[in-house]
């Protein structure tokens, strides 16, 4: 019997179906091994050590474009929380601290569960079309929840700002410790503008508390952390610790001040958080003494020297320096009357002390008097009952 006509056209579309098909399998082909490129650094740097644990909780930052966060995060945030739900990690997206460029995404969760988030991410933004998008992580040892963190050990001199010597500088008073205990910062640096960015970045990572490891016990004096205020995050440098109770006196290094807290409140200090000198300068006001026949500042002077120095910015050259090498300092307005501000500070101390002295006793005589009429009152009132 012979074939229909229509037999020709039917083997030539099955012939049209099956190259179809194999391009189509090629292509897929393509895509899991671009898939699998992408992702092969990654998933090699997440099992890189001997027998990993998958259930190992783990953080893992890579740098993403930033022109690209938006498609990443999705309308309302709905494509990181597919992922989140997906991948069971925890997903942030945050600003980097070097570059406008780009971004921090981190991941946090089980080992097994960041590779299929990292693999949800690289299937979103496949490779030939996306060729900027890498997994290349920021730190090159995977931060484990298990094991002691590694806290950043003092840098060299050269992560701390100075005054220069014999050089007028401008300066923003940060902290008062005392009437001529103080810090300040130098407006003019360099580095300054950065702060801000740092300060915001600092913030939003360690708002998550969740994802940031806590001090290895026993603490050392002199670590650099980072410490929570209710303003945000900064960095601090632990002076004093108290193993009795947990306890740490630290010093805020861009902003100046001490405080006590309980070291549970500090946090690991990030590697990259450390790309600007540490901007507080801590100083003495030259030629700032208490007053006559005081031993310490009162409170008082204390109160009114932070009302003129604390957020004023002036002149500071530096006169001398203390047997710790702390330097002395004067202080003028930055424009105009180059009268020191020390003097007017010294001023304001001693006529404290006179106001206080005066007062003290005008309250004592007062006190006298009132002693002297209750006892006539009560002499008066002796007689009259008698």
């Amino acid at each position: 019997m012979e074939l229909p006509s229509s037999s020709v056209p039917i083997k030539q579309k099955n012939k049209t179906l099956d190259n179809e098909s194999k391009q189509q399998k090629i292509n897929e082909d393509n895509n899991k091994r671009n898939l699998s490129e992408k992702t092969s650094d990654t998933s090699s740097i997440i099992s890189n050590e001997k027998d990993p644990k998958e259930n190992e909780l783990i953080i893992y930052e890579f740098h993403f474009p930033v022109d690209l966060c938006g498609r990443l995060i999705g309308r309302q945030g709905v494509h990181v929380d597919y992922i989140r739900q997906m991948a069971q990690v925890d997903l942030v997206v945050r600003d980097d601290a070097i570059s406008y460029e780009k971004q921090v995404v981190a991941l946090h969760g089980r080992r097994v569960d960041v590779a299929q988030a990292i693999e949800l991410i690289a299937k979103r933004f496949p490779l030939d079309r996306y060729p900027q998008v890498t997994f290349k992580p920021i730190n090159k040892k995977i931060i484990v929840r298990q094991r002691a963190p590694e806290c950043v050990p003092i840098p060299s001199s050269l992560a701390q700002l100075y005054l220069p010597d014999g050089i007028p500088a401008e300066i923003l008073v940060t902290s008062v410790v005392s009437c001529n205990h103080i810090f300040v910062q130098q407006i003019l640096h360099a580095s300054y503008p950065e702060l801000t960015r740092l300060d915001n970045s600092m913030s939003v990572f360690y708002h998550h508390t969740e994802m940031t490891p806590l001090l290895p016990r026993p603490i050392q004096p002199g670590i650099i952390v980072a410490a929570p205020t209710q303003a945000g995050w900064f960095r601090a440098l632990i002076t004093i610790y108290n193993s009795n109770h947990d306890m740490a006196m630290i010093k805020f290094l861009d902003y100046g001040g001490y405080l006590y807290v309980h070291a549970n409140s500090l946090r690991v200090l990030r590697q990259d958080f450390m790309v600007i000198p540490f901007q507080a300068v801590e100083v003495y006001l030259d030629n700032v003494v208490p007053a006559d026949n005081q031993e310490d500042f009162t409170p008082e002077s204390i109160e009114s020297a932070k009302a003129t120095l604390l957020g004023a910015c002036f002149k500071a050259i530096v006169t001398g320096y203390h047997y710790d090498n702390t330097p002395f300092i004067q202080l003028t307005k930055r424009h105009g009357n180059s009268r020191p501000i020390n003097i007017d500070v010294q001023k304001m101390i001693n006529s404290q002390h006179q106001t206080s002295a005066v007062t003290n006793n005008s309250n004592s005589s007062s006190i006298h008097q009132l002693e002297q009429s209750d006892a006539s009152v009560l002499s008066s009132t002796s007689n009259s009952d008698g």
